[in-house]
């Protein structure tokens, strides 16, 4: 238990060394609803499941006074997560805070939320419900209201127009070729949603994976856990806040019991 306890805390030196190992770079598009457009790029390492740099612009056709309309800059990536159904969500800004609200608007900002698959982004999004924007922009047309698209929000939108189907749309740029993803990290983060799923209690918020040979795991910050394959031995261990480490059986018990 000590060694797995000593190999978890030496996680973000080896990521922050690692993180563009093996990413690749990214071009996205979303259309919304109500005709607005976003257009960005992004990097992302499948096999440590870390998006950065997502930036672009937001085209927010319809609500805009300018003719042609202004493009307003999404610069900052400032948060992202696991989706807990297989995807990755993150979210890019105009200005450097997350600060951003409705009615009335606290500041200027701009808001793009993206979603996709993890094991490969160009498979498009596993939540369309986390597609999103959010655009408190001054030079938007409803004053004190800001224009958005956002699942959770009551209303969905500030008011009806515009036509289509909202879609997301990822390629890879400069035909570069992803590597091969490990069928055995795909099993497992199959296993870990199943467990984010339909035992919560346990493991929560949902996570991302993380690799520290021979684990690889997620790790749940709201109840100080760890659910983790070993890679050598091929069994499920979890460490939970009392610091006692459990093997719960082995990857090939679990995985029909999970359905993956």
């Amino acid at each position: 238990m000590k060694k797995f306890k000593l190999l978890l805390a030496s996680v973000p030196l080896l990521l922050i060394n690692n993180v563009y190992a093996n990413a690749l770079h990214y071009k996205v598009e979303v259309v919304y609803f109500d005709d607005t457009v976003f257009t960005g790029e992004f990097d992302y390492d499948a096999t440590t499941q870390k998006i950065t740099n997502l930036h672009g612009q937001l085209d927010d056709t319809l609500m805009q006074v300018e003719n042609p309309p202004e493009l307003l800059d999404i610069n900052y990536q400032l948060n992202s997560y696991s989706d807990g159904k297989g995807g990755i969500t993150a979210y890019a800004y105009a200005m450097n805070t997350t600060e951003i609200t409705t009615d009335p608007p606290i500041n200027n900002n701009v808001m793009v939320a993206i979603n996709f698959n993890a094991s490969n982004p160009t498979l498009g999004p596993t939540d369309l419900n986390e597609l999103a924007y959010m655009d408190c922009s001054y030079i938007g047309l409803m004053g004190n209201t800001c224009m958005y698209h956002l699942a959770y929000h009551d209303p969905v939108f500030p008011m009806d127009g515009g036509h289509g189907i909202l879609s997301e749309t990822i390629t890879l740029a400069d035909n570069q070729v992803p590597s091969p993803v490990d069928s055995s990290a795909t099993s497992s983060d199959c296993l870990f949603n199943w467990a984010e799923q339909n035992y919560s209690v346990l493991f929560a918020p949902a996570a991302m994976s993380q690799t520290l040979a021979p684990y690889y795991y997620r790790y749940y910050s709201e109840k100080n856990a760890y659910l983790g394959v070993n890679t050598a031995d091929n069994h499920v261990y979890y460490l939970g806040a009392d610091n006692t480490l459990l093997d719960v059986g082995s990857l090939s018990e679990w995985l029909p019991r999970s359905g993956c």
